[in-house]
């Protein structure tokens, strides 16, 4: 086991203090993972032995210090003799936990959130962006609101979360402040999130409400028809800045994107794929995957036309996107002015690339997943379920048109029960093979 573990001290020189005084830090090793904290104790910087990580000298004062330290040392391999004894999984920040005093068993709700926000302010712009972590604040939020309500404390141990727990919030969201289905699930997510991040850390041995589960409603997807798309891209709207938005749109509606991914196309986005054909490499912000959309001739078209637009040129970009306040304003005059019922988004656009554009033609789900930049297969089908379901009629409908050439085919107009199937499916048969015969 002590092979797996080194324990050093050092001095923090970047944290002298007004004494001139250098703050000693601690820093743990275990299986090639570690972490540093300060140690509380601090010394004068030429007083330091670095070699012995112990200070100089032989005074009450200074051998007080060297006891602490060790102290410090015999500690953190007592907290790893005892969590080995234990039997169960731990790391490098359960050992930091328990040397804080922060073991799991006292590790609350409140406190994970907190930790979680931190770690998402230093990673701002980086892996989370101000409108994902103002989400998460939100969240806890609503937690907190509901420990006050429900239990009359401002905070709940790890270890108290269970199955009534999470329903009996699902239902004071509901009641309390009318949250939809989708916005409760949304918060569901973000905690689950976070309870899984604290098993990983040691907090917890399991998620506390594994069962648990929100159904969500099944929403029909809003899309262009193609009719719709070509009304739009037909439509000569006298002003230049709605022409350019609705080139911009309907270059959405042919390659899937979402806002924040074609305002940042730039002209080292258009790739040479393997099949020789243009491809736009793409990182979709959402998820922080990279994909490859296909640039389709109308696509082309439009990135064609805006080459040598003055401002795709000073921002390097591959379309003149303005921002996303003014893009959706002047969708909503586009839509007025074209006679369009729908509300004009990029997330419409997107949707209709997915229905009418791909899944319409035949495109395969799998191949639709890998072009909307989708984390799983799942996600897509989660999406487009009803739309999948709609256009597997349709091709079962075209099915039994090529199997059953016969124009003169024999109408059910009334089917009371299974015998009066069977005997309209004979008669049926029998039509066939009587003028086959003849």
């Amino acid at each position: 086991m002590e092979s797996n573990i080194k324990v050093t001290f050092w001095l923090n020189k970047t944290k002298k203090n007004a004494q001139n005084q250098t703050p000693i830090y601690v820093r743990v090793w275990y299986n090639y993972e570690h972490f540093t904290k300060s140690t509380g104790l601090s010394t004068k910087l030429s007083d330091w032995d670095k070699k012995a990580q112990r200070i100089k000298g032989n005074t009450e004062a200074v051998n007080t210090l060297n006891n602490q330290l060790d102290a410090i040392k015999v500690r953190i391999f007592q907290i790893i003799s005892q969590l080995t004894v234990s039997g169960k999984p731990f790391n490098i920040m359960t050992i930091k936990k328990f040397l804080d005093g922060n073991d799991a068993s006292q590790m609350t709700l409140i406190k994970l959130m907190d930790e979680q926000l931190r770690e998402m302010q230093k990673l701002k712009g980086k892996d989370y962006e101000q409108s994902t972590i103002i989400k998460y604040t939100n969240t806890k939020l609503r937690l907190q609101q509901y420990l006050r309500y429900k239990y009359k404390r401002s905070d709940i141990y790890l270890y108290e979360l269970n199955h009534a727990f999470i329903s009996d919030w699902i239902i004071f969201l509901k009641n309390k402040f009318e949250n939809s289905t989708t916005t409760c699930y949304k918060h569901f997510q973000r905690l689950t999130r976070v309870l899984k991040k604290a098993i990983s850390y040691g907090y917890l041995e399991k998620h506390p409400f594994p069962d648990f589960k929100i159904r969500m409603p099944k929403k029909k997807i809003e899309y262009l028809t193609q009719d719709e798309i070509d009304k739009i891209e037909q439509t000569d709207f006298k002003v230049s800045r709605l022409n350019t938005i609705r080139d911009i749109f309907i270059f959405c509606c042919y390659s899937g994107m979402a806002y924040a991914e074609v305002e940042a196309l730039t002209p080292q986005s258009v790739t040479i794929g393997v099949d020789g054909d243009l491809w736009l490499n793409i990182v979709r912000k959402k998820t922080k995957k990279h994909y490859q959309v296909p640039i389709l001739p109308k696509s082309l078209e439009i990135i064609k036309k805006y080459k040598s637009h003055p401002l795709c040129i000073k921002k390097n970009r591959l379309l003149p996107v303005p921002s996303n306040v003014k893009y959706n304003a002047y969708l909503k005059e586009i839509a007025d002015v074209a006679g369009i019922k729908k509300h004009l988004t990029t997330h419409l656009a997107r949707k209709t690339f997915a229905t009418t554009v791909m899944l319409s033609n035949g495109v395969n789900i799998g191949v639709l997943s890998r072009i909307l930049g989708h984390a799983s297969i799942q996600v897509t089908l989660d999406c487009y379920a009803s739309v999948v379901d709609e256009l597997m009629l349709r091709s079962v409908k075209d099915l039994k048109a090529k199997l059953n050439p016969n124009k003169d085919r024999f109408i059910i107009t009334e089917v009371t029960d299974i015998s009066d199937i069977l005997s309209a499916h004979e008669k049926l048969i029998n039509n066939a093979n009587y003028q086959n015969l003849n």
